[in-house]
């Protein structure tokens, strides 16, 4: 039983000095021991031996000090970032295909009758009577916004900023139109006031 307890710690204390570092100061030379816990502002937060932390400024720290810190920052932001990525594409991808709605008046009420073919880069626009295709533009999506941009027919040259919201097969999408003084809009609900239009759509 001693033995196992032993080689117990013996790794723990093994896992706790893999992050244990030497602290550097620039200028005077001085040094302190502590693990990296994360950058705040403009200092590095170092966690002591006792359990106590030190907040070091970044910019008086020795060269090497300053590079292990840009290291763990990036580090700690590619997860971050990926997840990012991973959450735009699962969007992108309930996103893709044919939606059949209308553009709402501002009560909520049907005003026209509207089809959008959704691909990964591109929407297009058609006019479901006859099926007459109005014009097509490329997209961005980050988190609840989507931008269009127009790049044939009606559309082309025109931009559109607006937000959405995807549920199951329904998506809201509300934007400003292509004047200049209209707005992303704040709320999925039309505004031709302010230049603002919703589209109210079901996938196919």
């Amino acid at each position: 039983m001693k033995t196992l307890l032993f080689h117990v710690c013996l790794a723990l204390c093994a896992f706790s000095g893999l992050q244990s570092r030497t602290w550097t100061e620039a200028q005077s030379g001085r040094t302190v021991e502590g693990d990296f816990v994360k950058v705040q502002d403009s200092s590095v937060v170092v966690r002591m031996a006792n359990g106590a932390t030190l907040q070091l400024p970044l910019a008086r720290l020795s060269e090497a000090d300053q590079a292990f810190v840009k290291e763990q920052a990036a580090s700690a932001a590619k997860p971050a970032m990926a997840k990012t990525e991973e959450g735009k594409d699962e969007v992108k991808k309930q996103l893709i295909g044919t939606w059949d709605g209308y553009m709402a008046d501002s009560d909520g009420s049907k005003q026209g009758d509207l089809r959008l073919v959704i691909t990964a880069d591109k929407i297009t626009a058609f006019n479901p009577q006859g099926n007459r295709e109005m014009g097509a533009g490329t997209y961005k999506i980050s988190g609840k916004r989507i931008d269009a941009t127009g790049t044939e027919g009606q559309f082309a040259g025109k931009k559109y900023e607006g937000i959405f919201s995807l549920d199951s097969k329904t998506l809201k999408w509300c934007s400003s139109n292509d004047n200049q003084r209209s707005s992303r809009p704040s709320k999925l609900q039309t505004n031709s006031q302010a230049g603002q239009f919703l589209m109210v759509l079901e996938k196919k």
